[in-house]
């Protein structure tokens, strides 16, 4: 699974080098010119990193910094022209990972970045092997052969069912909200559609992994929000 990244700049120019530079890396990439639309891609995605510009036309950077820490764990690396102690130190006071001042190397902004990727990317991108398998409590996950063992007995999935517990477990710790989830796994045209659809895949997934499916220690059901997996 590739880290997805989440840029935030109102200069174009600057977001397509960017863009370029960290797909050579085999990240995705995701761009945004405002503020606004920044928050409703984080809102709507998972993403393993924000890189984010001060002096954007619609909000303060600064406080959208501090908004998106207080919303979000997500890692943040500010990027911008403020050279001053100062803006750096309110900066990682709100909440930012790094700073790098504008204009920069690219050599620089990778290793800042892949940095960033080593201390804070989930530790299940970390826990997969050579062989593609994830291991958590008593399963296995087999990302190349699509396939799941619990204690060392497989067992036998739905495409849709393998999918979203390999969801789960790569964002596992965070509380993952029904729309999120649907979003990510299913049409995003058909939100409501599939709102009871997740939930039955839920049940059915919970019979196959839990040791008491009505009463799970695996899939938690977060009241009103969705369902999270412990870290």
């Amino acid at each position: 699974m590739k880290c997805r990244i989440l840029v935030i700049d109102d200069d174009i120019e600057l977001l397509d080098l960017v863009k370029i530079l960290l797909k050579m890396e085999d990240f995705e990439v995701i761009t945004s010119t405002t503020g606004l639309e920044g928050l409703e891609l984080l809102k709507n995605n998972s993403y393993s990193l924000v890189i984010l510009d001060l002096g954007l036309p619609d909000i303060d950077g600064e406080q959208l910094c501090k908004l998106i820490r207080k919303q979000y764990n997500t890692p943040i690396l500010i990027l911008s022209a403020k050279a001053s102690a100062t803006n750096k130190v309110l900066c990682f006071e709100y909440g930012a990972d790094d700073y790098l001042t504008k204009p920069f190397e690219n050599i620089e902004l990778v290793a800042r970045i892949k940095a960033i990727m080593r201390r804070c990317c989930p530790e299940t991108e970390k826990d997969e092997n050579e062989d593609g398998e994830i291991h958590y409590k008593d399963l296995v996950i087999n990302t190349h052969e699509r396939n799941v063992q619990k204690n060392s007995k497989y067992i036998d999935m739905t495409p849709k069912e393998y999918d979203l517990l390999l969801y789960f477990i790569r964002n596992k710790g965070q509380t993952l909200s029904r729309d999120k989830i649907i979003k990510e796994l299913w049409d995003k045209d058909t939100l409501y559609k599939f709102s009871r659809s997740l939930d039955v895949h839920v049940q059915h997934l919970r019979q196959k992994i839990e040791n008491n499916p009505k009463n799970p220690s695996f899939i938690k059901t977060v009241s009103g929000v969705g369902y999270k997996v412990e870290s």
